[in-house]
């Protein structure tokens, strides 16, 4: 189906899609442009349906990727509680990523801690860029 014929939400999800795939060609300014034309879409017709929250949350994590994190930080709030009812993490994920790139350390612990009380042990995998030793201290594990 051609993409002025789908729905809002299709469409907003192929934009997404397409972001995940630039993402994994390491291609994150292009992945970042496809997030935020989805998040555009979501937030003028999605706000009533769980895939806006998805998509704020894939969005966020997609600007740390490009260090614009006061925006990543705007993005993951809005997918926060959402997040949290489905035992998700990528929005902490995002918090903890853009806090500690701004250099706001306590407020990066205060998330990385959140997600070892939902993860446990998958918190070491979830951040490959930490040394896991360097990440244990911070958590005060």
């Amino acid at each position: 189906m051609e993409f002025h014929h789908k729905s809002w939400e299709e469409k907003a999800f192929d934009l997404a899609n397409q972001g995940i795939s630039l993402e994994s060609d390491d291609q994150n300014v292009a992945a970042t442009f496809s997030w935020a034309a989805a998040a555009e879409l979501a937030k003028t017709h999605l706000r009533d349906k769980e895939i806006y929250y998805w998509i704020l949350s894939g969005y966020g994590s997609s600007l740390v990727k490009c260090q614009r994190y006061q925006e990543a930080i705007e993005a993951a709030n809005e997918a926060l509680e959402w997040e949290a009812t489905k035992g998700q993490v990528l929005a902490r994920m995002t918090l903890a990523r853009a806090l500690y790139g701004m250099g706001a350390i306590d407020g990066a612990i205060a998330y990385f801690q959140q997600i070892y009380a939902m993860k446990g042990e998958a918190v070491f995998d979830a951040f490959p860029e930490f040394d896991k030793k360097m990440l244990a201290d911070l958590m005060g594990l």
